[in-house]
């Protein structure tokens, strides 16, 4: 494909419709792409078959769009885009689950960090009995309670 035709293509490409997204924006942020980006996850999760060691971290998208949850990351090669927590298979690096990070999330009980919160709240752990837990995991899960 030429660029001049993926250009034009792009000009005109929705994934979202504008009659309803600002009712779509009142609950979710995310609303233009998050349907996209869900089917992206749910489509990964069912093609593939992770192996006994899963790493969660965050990931900054690279971008110079204007929207509410645009992240200022100084440490970063690219300073500004959409910040993404992932949760990836160790070995192939492949993507099983992810959301953006879109602000500060009420629930959030100011005391517990960023990091703990969205690893011990994501949404992928568990679903395969065969997945044995870390010990460092188990034993941090055993000292809240």
């Amino acid at each position: 494909m030429s660029r001049h035709d993926f250009t034009e293509i792009m000009r005109f490409i929705r994934f979202d419709d504008r009659n309803q997204r600002n009712q779509r924006l009142q609950t979710d942020k995310f609303a233009m792409i998050s349907e996209v980006w869900y089917k992206f996850i749910d489509n990964s999760q069912n093609c593939y078959k992770p192996g006994p060691y899963i790493t969660i971290d965050e990931q900054l998208f690279p971008t110079k769009a204007r929207c509410r949850f645009t992240q200022y990351m100084p440490n970063k090669p690219d300073k500004f885009g959409i910040k993404f927590w992932l949760a990836s298979d160790v070995r192939s690096k492949y993507i099983i689950n992810g959301f953006p990070y879109l602000g500060k999330d009420e629930s959030r009980e100011p005391s517990v960090p960023l990091g703990e919160f969205v690893t011990m709240g994501f949404p992928y752990l568990g679903k395969d009995e065969s997945r044995e837990p870390s010990v460092p995991l188990g034993e941090f899960v055993i000292s809240i309670n």
